[in-house]
């Protein structure tokens, strides 16, 4: 009797014992990653930080850096040098890239539509207005290829386009200043702010979309280095899922999301952030995406918007849907 009573003593001691005994911490760190906008910060962005802090990136085993770049050109070669693991960048422009050898990939269709277009202080009704005119635009900027495929899909010569090279922290400045015509904006950027700014000179803006003057392509895809997708697409999968989740949170609580943008970037003004975003989640919501889903892209629409990049830019490189973006979990 006294050994049992020894033994339920032990096994109660033990109990105590290991019930006192902090759980085991989870060894596996989040994976850390840099990805890049495709621009300077803007309420497009809103839902990269989102996923951060919602811990949707977390979650998905990131811990994600997000850093600003001067357009989609200087994006792709970071990632193809391996200087970003993700970034995001217009389609037309990987497409081009891809042709001229650069080793990335696209996965998954952040915004369905383009917001590009071109921002004046007089009207730009058609393509053929932009002849003649100054055009500010990074050498990087995506409305490089953007804008000569508009113009040879209008019988006009890309040549024409006054391309006057800057840096996007100065467009306004030149514009306001008369020093160029237009330079290359966004609907869900560089608008919203641009207007408060021309208003208190007394000054109308207007803009051109690239939608308007039928450029149906793809707006912007996320991507990352050729190689560390083929040998390892399940990260890329769960990057793309924990981004489509921000999204969605992002469309659902719009107001929050642009709360969160300013909270870490304290320099902004809300309610440009809110007007940027509005109009960002306007092209992410299209009656293609509902129909295949966001982040989808099809091989029909794929090869139709190839086959436009490379009329339009006389590209000789025979590229095909799978050279520019894989399929994941397919």
């Amino acid at each position: 009797m006294k050994s049992m009573t020894n033994f339920r003593a032990a096994v109660a001691a033990l109990a105590l014992l290991t019930g006192s005994l902090p759980a085991a911490a989870d060894t596996t760190a989040p994976k850390k990653i840099t990805f890049l906008t495709n621009y300077v910060f803007n309420g497009r962005h809103a839902p990269f930080f989102v996923g951060v802090e919602k811990g949707f990136y977390k979650d998905a085993g990131f811990d994600v850096t997000i850093a600003p770049a001067t357009g989609s050109g200087f994006v792709i070669t970071a990632v193809d040098s391996g200087k970003a693991d993700y970034g995001m960048a217009d389609f037309s422009s990987v497409t081009q890239n891809v042709a001229k050898g650069a080793k990335v990939k696209a996965f998954t269709v952040y915004t369905d539509v383009t917001t590009n277009g071109l921002a004046s202080l007089s009207p730009v009704a058609e393509p053929a207005d932009v002849i003649g005119k100054k055009v500010a635009a990074g050498q990087t900027d995506s409305v490089r290829v953007i804008l000569p495929i508009i113009f040879d899909a209008h019988k006009l010569d890309p040549s024409k386009i006054d391309w006057q090279s800057a840096d996007p922290s100065v467009y306004f400045s030149l514009l306001l200043s008369g020093q160029v015509d237009m330079f290359t904006a966004t609907s869900d950027g560089d608008v919203p702010a641009l207007v408060k700014a021309a208003d208190k000179q007394g000054k109308k803006v207007h803009f051109a979309s690239f939608a308007d003057w039928g450029y149906d392509m793809f707006g912007y895809v996320l991507l990352g280095a050729r190689d560390s997708i083929e040998k390892n697409p399940e990260d890329a999968a769960r990057f793309a899922e924990a981004t489509k989740k921000a999204v969605e949170y992002s469309i659902a609580h719009p107001d929050e999301a642009a709360e969160i943008m300013v909270k870490y970037n304290p320099t902004m003004s809300l309610d440009t952030v809110k007007a940027q975003l509005a109009g960002a989640l306007q092209s992410m919501q299209t009656p293609y995406t509902k129909k295949n889903g966001y982040g989808t892209a099809t091989e029909e629409r794929l090869r139709e918007s190839i086959d436009l990049v490379k009329t339009a830019l006389k590209l000789q490189t025979d590229v095909t849907p799978s050279d520019v973006f894989v399929q994941l979990g397919k």
